[in-house]
């Protein structure tokens, strides 16, 4: 490959690419709201003349470049979080701002910069020959990962028999190449009480005092080292081959595993 003409083609797309994402942007795209963000997106697509272009049922975006049998698929989710407080936004978080060095807009690094790169960049691979009859790209930006991460991807293989021979995920790290993925679980805690009147507290059994006390322990899990003395050991350990002898290898490859509470209910 040619690193030198790939740069100098994406420098051309650069104001074009501006464009596109600030006007993503402007549409709110929450997970489950994101027609907007897909209807743009399409259109793009379509615009720079990729090979085939659909919405799949799911409400994924799916953008095809080049004929050749290696598929190879670049991934962006393209819904958002909400924007919270607005008054705690130093700028309209849909109207966005724009400088010499940065963008600023919901969603603008998590991930529809990245989706906006994808798109391009399978512009740039038809423009400079790279795909010929070997390789076929596929753009994707995927719906609901805020709220339901990986559906998306299952539906597509398993429902649409969609199998990728790799998959670059967009994902923001500052320009360098990361391992995207230690694996992933959502465990949910419960406990039960007994209710009682509030002159009387002594008479129940408080179920969030319970909670509180997992809640800290979550947190020290996370945070605390893995001293001798430490009574809840963090998830450091995994790093260290006397707590974690038959993964060790595996973990320093990896990475530490982090834990954190994303949401409490009752």
């Amino acid at each position: 490959m040619d690193l030198q003409a790939i740069k100098q083609a994406a420098a051309t797309y650069g104001p074009a690419m501006t464009k596109f994402l600030r006007e993503i942007v402007a549409f709110p795209g929450e997970s489950a709201e994101e027609k907007d963000h897909v209807k743009r997106i399409e259109q793009e697509m379509k615009n720079l003349g990729f090979d085939e272009v659909e919405v799949d049922p799911m409400g994924n975006i799916l953008g095809y470049m080049g004929t050749g049998k290696t598929l190879i698929a670049f991934d962006g989710h393209i819904d958002t979080v909400g924007i919270g407080n607005r008054d705690n936004w130093d700028f309209d978080p849909y109207d966005g701002f724009e400088d010499e060095t940065k963008i600023g807009g919901r969603g603008v690094s998590d991930q529809l910069g990245g989706i906006v790169s994808a798109v391009y960049g399978a512009k740039i691979m038809k423009d400079l020959g790279l795909l010929n009859d070997k390789y076929r790209v596929l753009v994707v930006g995927t719906v609901q990962e805020e709220d339901c991460d990986g559906l998306c991807w299952e539906y597509m293989i398993k429902e649409r028999n969609i199998r990728p021979e790799f998959v670059v995920s967009t994902e923001p790290t500052d320009g360098g190449i990361y391992r995207g993925q230690r694996g992933r679980m959502e465990i949910r805690v419960d406990v039960q009480g007994v209710s009682c009147h509030g002159s009387a507290p002594e008479r129940g059994d408080n179920a969030i005092y319970k909670m509180a006390d997992i809640l800290q322990d979550i947190r020290d899990l996370n945070a605390n080292s893995a001293d001798e003395s430490t009574a809840i050991k963090g998830l450091v350990k995994m790093l260290d081959p006397k707590f974690n002898p038959d993964h060790y290898e595996e973990a320093r490859f990896l990475g530490r595993g982090t834990v954190t509470t994303s949401q409490i209910f009752y």
